[in-house]
C-alpha cells in the first residue's frame, strides 16, 4: 500500500529532533501498514518547538471501495475527543466562569431530580472520571445521540454505581455528554459550537471538527470505522477506550495480545470486520454501516467524549500548541499555570480504574504518563478507541498524533506505544 510523507515545516534538526529516528518511524509505519494486520489506513505527526517535522501517511481509507487515506482524510478521533472537551472547560475556567469544586446541580438543577445523591457530583468529579456513573443508562443508544433533551433525560436519570469522588472509573461517553450540557449552560455555546469558535479557527485547524458540518465534500472524506467497541470490564474495556498501559511492554503482556489476536482476528487485513452485525433497515446498502460512528448522524453530532473527527495534522498542531504553555505570539488559549493544573493527578498512583482495570493517571480531562519511554506525569493527552492519540510534552516541546481507522489486534497499542516513544528519543 503506497505510503505518503509530505515535507516538514522545518528541517528536524533546527528544532532540535534527529532525522534519522523519523526515519526509522517511516519505515516501521510502512512496513507494518504492507503487512496488513494491524491497521488499515492511518496518518501519523510528529511537532516539535511547534513546527511540524513529520506528516506521514497511507493505506485505506475506506476498504471495501479502495478509497485511500489522503493527507486531507478524516478520522473519527473517538476518545481523544476528551483532551479537547478539557480544554474547552479550562478554557472557561480559566475565564472565572465557574470553578471545579462546584456542584453540577449549580448549573443543571434537575441533575439530581430523580437520584438525589447525585447532588453531590462535582465538575471535579466529572471530568476525573470519579462522578459514580461510567455507563448507561442501557437506553441511550446511538439512534439518540442527536437528541439533545434525551441525553440531558439519560444523565438526570442514570443511578450511582458508587458514591461520588470515591474512586475513579472511566466514564466513556457519560463524561462528553455531561461536558456538553454543562458547557452549554455556562457559556451558551454546545461544546462543538465553543471549540470551533474559540480554538479550532484562531489557530487554523480547518480540518478539525466536533459535530461536522452537513457537507457533502466533507462527508466524503471521512473513513469508516472497523474496530468493534466493546466496554466489557477489564482489559477489553481499555481497548475499546484506547488508553495503552506501561504494562503492555511486558513480554507477558505482548504475548497475550498475540494469543488473543489469533482469536479475534484470523486475517484482518483480508477482511472487512464487522460482518456479524447488520447495518439498521436505512443503511441496508452500505455494509460499513454497521458501526455507529459510520452513521451521517453520528458525524454530525455533538459527542466530547468520543464524536471529534479530523486529521492527525490538527490534532497535533493543537497539541503543538499546548506543548508550548497555550499561548504564542500574543495569542493565549490557556495558561501555562492553567495548564498545570489540569494534568494535576486525581487519583493515587497505582489505583486501578473501575473501568478500564488497570492503573492510570486522571487529570481533570486528560491522562498523563504512559505515553512512551520518556513521557512522565508532565506529559498530557488523551487516546481513543481503534488507535487514536494525541499528547503534549511541554519539556520537550513535543506533540504526538495518531488517526486511523481502526486497529484491527490487540498487539497495536503496544506497537503505537513504540511509534511514541521513538518520538521522545527523537527529541535531543
Amino acid at each position: 500500500m503506497q505510503v505518503w510523507r509530505l515535507d516538514p515545516e522545518v528541517s528536524p534538526g533546527e528544532v532540535g529532533v534527529d532525522a534519522a529516528v523519523l526515519d526509522e518511524m517511516v519505515k516501521e509505519f510502512e512496513q507494518t501498514l504492507a503487512a496488513g494486520r494491524l491497521f488499515h489506513g492511518a496518518q501519523m505527526t510528529v511537532y516539535r518547538a511547534g513546527r511540524r517535522v513529520l506528516d506521514v501517511g497511507g493505506g485505506l481509507a475506506r476498504v471495501r471501495t479502495r478509497v485511500p487515506v489522503r493527507p486531507d482524510t478524516l478520522f473519527v478521533l473517538f476518545s481523544a475527543t476528551k483532551g479537547l472537551a478539557g480544554l474547552a472547560m479550562l478554557m472557561l475556567y480559566e475565564r472565572r466562569k465557574f470553578h471545579y469544586d462546584e456542584p453540577v446541580t449549580k448549573y443543571w438543577p434537575e441533575f439530581a431530580r430523580v437520584v438525589p445523591g447525585k447532588a453531590a457530583v462535582t465538575i471535579r468529579h466529572v471530568m476525573s472520571h470519579r462522578a459514580g456513573f461510567p455507563l448507561g443508562p442501557r437506553w441511550l443508544d446511538a439512534e439518540k445521540w442527536g437528541n439533545r433533551a434525551e441525553i440531558r433525560r439519560a444523565m438526570e436519570e442514570v443511578r450511582l454505581r458508587f458514591t461520588p469522588g470515591e474512586r475513579n472509573a472511566y466514564h466513556a461517553m457519560n463524561y462528553g455528554h455531561m461536558l456538553n450540557e454543562l458547557i452549554t449552560r455556562i457559556d451558551g455555546r454546545d461544546c462543538g459550537a465553543f471549540l470551533r469558535d474559540e480554538v479550532f479557527g484562531p489557530l487554523g485547524l480547518r480540518d478539525l471538527h466536533l459535530g461536522l458540518p452537513d457537507d457533502a465534500s466533507l462527508r466524503e472524506r471521512v473513513a469508516w470505522c472497523y474496530h468493534e467497541i466493546d466496554l466489557s470490564p477489564g482489559k477489553r474495556a481499555a481497548r475499546a477506550t484506547g488508553v495503552v498501559s506501561g504494562e503492555l511492554e511486558q513480554a507477558s503482556a505482548l504475548s497475550e495480545a498475540m494469543e488473543r489476536a489469533q482469536e479475534e482476528a484470523e486475517s484482518p487485513g483480508a477482511d472487512i470486520p464487522g460482518q456479524s452485525r447488520k447495518p439498521p433497515a436505512r443503511y441496508a446498502d452500505i455494509p460499513e454501516m454497521w458501526h455507529e460512528f459510520n452513521w451521517p448522524e453520528t458525524h454530525r453530532a455533538v459527542l466530547p467524549a468520543a464524536g471529534a473527527i479530523g486529521t492527525a495534522r490538527d490534532l497535533g498542531a493543537l497539541y503543538a500548541f499546548l506543548a508550548q504553555g497555550g499561548a504564542r505570539e500574543g495569542f493565549s488559549l490557556v495558561s501555562r499555570e492553567g495548564l498545570a493544573y489540569v494534568t494535576t493527578p486525581t487519583n493515587r498512583e497505582g489505583e486501578k480504574d473501575g473501568t478500564i482495570g488497570f492503573p492510570i493517571r486522571w487529570g481533570l480531562g486528560f491522562h498523563m504518563g504512559m505515553l512512551g519511554r520518556g513521557s512522565t506525569l508532565r506529559s498530557f493527552g488523551h487516546a481513543g478507541a481503534g488507535g487514536q492519540v494525541g499528547f503534549a510534552d511541554p519539556d520537550r516541546e513535543l506533540a504526538f498524533s495518531f488517526a486511523t481507522n481502526g486497529e484491527l489486534a490487540p498487539e497495536f497499542q503496544l506497537w503505537r506505544y513504540r511509534l511514541q516513544s521513538r518520538a521522545f528519543e527523537a527529541c535531543r
